[in-house]
């Protein structure tokens, strides 16, 4: 019985984190060497099987005012060690089949079930139990008005703008475990479509503490795939016995409770292959609310100034832990979690900086995309969902089920791409929302860090990064702390900080760090961004105008910078110099310059002095378009774009400066 439960331990593992929307991915071992990937304790601790015992069907339901057809099951729970249930001679593999284990795992595995908890019923229902259900369907309570679920639904706390809506309630009380009370080396192995179907829950905390990070990687991947298979043969051999369910074994029978729910016939044979595993986050989650101290204060002050709840600044708890270098395996990074292509409309996002990476640039993006999901779906509920799925696909769905809310999404949409992350991202947001509200009720004593205490000061030219911190006073983790936005290529001096740029500086330095700037000479500040070019080899298809929209520049300083006409033809595998964001068009540079220099055009020379002679600055504000601007200062948009490097695809930064050509 002891060695058949190994299969169980292997369907928590390196898979968890890509199934799960509200954890990082981790760090891949393929290119470990092969003594590292073959290397095993000489004594592997013991596992331990931990049990979560679910209420009664009925209870559930009540509860929560699901209707009839939503009656939730019970967990499954293994028995203790050394318990020897019934074994059909049918049975040839699967969780009541002994398997040899591996080297890694030749010690017993124990099994530790947890004891119920006042008012829950029994986990496993006695043999008598299953055959009067397949006499006789369980009986199911009827469902109480609606007025009367959704006040049982609301708790005094509930903000009106986050309800925690009555179809989400056990999705809540899952994910709140997961953040407050299953370690990262708990993996809890469970339904696709019902968080309630819980298969086991497995403990890694012994072997965490003799095997390294590789090890314990390829021990739960292994035993992973064992495991998987072993399910998946538990159900089908279920699927096989559900006319006869007194022939089964204890387990083909838990897990044929575990759908009473059901009388769909169909219904084991379609949960083959339809479970996931979600690790915990209880440490994870401790250092995210001890580090979210020094971003929260700023953050809700930026959510305050655009009138929206604060109760949103709680997102980056599910989206990255707070971990400013967190980035996806699609391309996401930051706090926030921004795909490239929403970062270049609300942020920006170049060869000069990212700024997904700025706690608080970052915040500033997030709240006006939040606003305009709002403002589009008209609902808080929706509008969370429409960060993690997309606005446009929140909007599609609601319109193919004729609804208005997110219950009618959950319930009733079946979009491929409105999957278990998109179905469960409010849920997840409620859960980590209410854990952080009550944060010394799960964590205890936590010292939470202090604000990050900061002012503000403005570039007026190009400026060497290293100039700024030396301005600043600030020692180089300090400054980049304060301004962690800047890619290489600036900090280390091959492109310059441009003007406009906000930059901060410990708190009290502000004035002097002016004070130093405007004693600055020529030789310190520039006119001209630095000449610095991103080599692209181009592949099939890619043309000018791909490019110009995947840098952020315009075709034009494309097209000088590589001495090209606008009729070229370009090839696959010829390299294609991306010019920086902002250096102006009509600047060619040279292809036998090995070293960036100051960008010089001797031939505009004059001409660039006279327009310098008229520009004026304006910075953005929101709102604002180039449209809008030219007409304010009666100029053209292109004169506008040409002034500033800009091309047809960039969009407007609230705040930074724009030059203003003179009449």
């Amino acid at each position: 019985m002891t060695k058949k439960l190994l299969c169980l331990f292997a369907l928590l593992g390196a898979g968890a984190a890509a199934a799960d929307p509200g954890t990082l991915p981790q760090n891949s071992t393929q290119q470990q060497n092969a003594a590292a990937v073959g290397a095993q304790p000489a004594n592997p601790p013991t596992l331990h099987l931990v049990q979560g015992i679910a209420t009664s069907p009925t209870a559930q339901t009540q509860a929560a005012g699901l209707p009839p057809n939503r009656i939730p099951a019970p967990s499954v729970t293994l028995p203790p060690a050394g318990t020897a249930p019934a074994q059909s001679p049918a049975v040839t593999a699967g969780f009541s089949q002994p398997l040899p284990p591996t080297p890694a795992l030749a010690q017993q595995l124990q099994v530790q079930p947890q004891t119920p908890t006042q008012g829950q019923g029994p986990a496993v229902p006695s043999q008598a139990q299953a055959q009067g259900l397949a006499a006789q369907p369980p009986a199911v309570p009827a469902a109480a008005p609606l007025t009367a679920v959704v006040q049982a639904a609301v708790q005094p706390q509930d903000d009106p703008n986050f309800p925690h809506l009555p179809i989400l309630r056990p999705q809540v009380e899952f994910w709140t475990k997961v953040f407050s009370e299953y370690s990262e080396n708990q993996s809890v192995v469970h339904s696709i479509d019902d968080v309630r179907k819980v298969y086991v829950v497995l403990d890694f905390s012994q072997q965490a503490q003799t095997l390294d990070a590789v090890q314990l990687s390829l021990l739960k991947g292994r035993e992973e795939s064992r495991a998987k298979q072993q399910i998946d043969d538990l159900l089908k051999r279920v699927d096989a016995l559900q006319a006869t369910p007194e022939k089964m074994d204890a387990d083909e029978h838990r897990v044929y409770m575990m759908y009473a729910d059901s009388r769909d016939p169909q219904r084991f044979r379609e949960a083959v292959g339809s479970f996931r595993v979600q690790r915990g986050l209880r440490e994870r989650t401790a250092h995210a609310l001890q580090v979210a101290g020094r971003y929260l204060p700023q953050m809700e002050q930026i959510f305050a100034s655009y009138g929206l709840p604060t109760k949103l600044t709680r997102l980056p708890l599910v989206e990255s832990s707070f971990n400013l270098q967190a980035y996806s395996k699609v391309g996401a990074a930051g706090l926030w979690q921004f795909m490239p292509s929403s970062a270049r409309i609300y942020m920006r996002l170049d060869e000069i900086a990212d700024d997904r990476r700025d706690p608080w640039f970052s915040t500033d993006a997030a709240a006006r995309h939040l606003r305009d999901d709002y403002n589009a779906l008209q609902s808080w509920p929706l509008a969370v969902t429409a960060y993690n799925h997309g606005r446009g696909g929140v909007a599609r769905g609601l319109a193919k089920v004729n609804g208005t809310g997110l219950e009618d999404l959950i319930q009733r949409y079946d979009g491929d791409s409105f999957g278990f992350a998109s179905r469960n991202f409010y849920a997840e947001f409620l859960a980590a929302s209410d854990v952080e509200h009550d944060w010394r009720k799960h964590f205890g004593d936590l010292q939470r860090d202090a604000p990050t205490q900061f002012e503000t000061v403005e570039t007026r030219d190009y400026i060497p990064y290293g100039t700024l911190q030396r301005l600043s006073n600030a020692d180089a983790t300090t400054f980049r702390t304060l301004n962690p936005a800047y890619n290489d290529e600036v900090m280390d001096g091959r492109l310059y900080v441009p003007p406009g740029h906000l930059i901060r500086v410990p708190a009290g330095t502000a004035d002097r760090f002016k004070l130093a700037y405007a004693s600055l000479g020529p030789e310190q500040r520039f006119e001209h961004q630095r000449q610095y070019y991103v080599l692209h080899r181009l592949e099939r298809g890619e043309s000018i105008a791909k490019l110009a929209h995947r840098y952020g520049v315009s075709q034009q300083a494309i097209l000088a910078a590589n001495g090209l006409r606008s009729n070229a033809r370009l090839r696959a595998g010829n390299t294609v110099k991306i010019p920086p964001h902002d250096a102006p068009s009509t600047v060619v540079a040279s292809a036998d310059t090995p070293e960036p220099h100051v960008l010089k055009a001797s031939v505009h020379a004059a001409a660039e002095r006279k327009a310098a002679a008229k520009l004026r600055l304006h910075k953005v504000k929101s709102g604002q378009t180039l449209g809008a601007i030219a007409k304010r200062y009666q100029t053209s948009v292109s004169a506008l774009r040409q002034v500033n490097g800009l091309g047809n695809a960039d969009r407007l930064r609230v705040g930074s400066m724009l030059k203003i050509p003179g009449n």
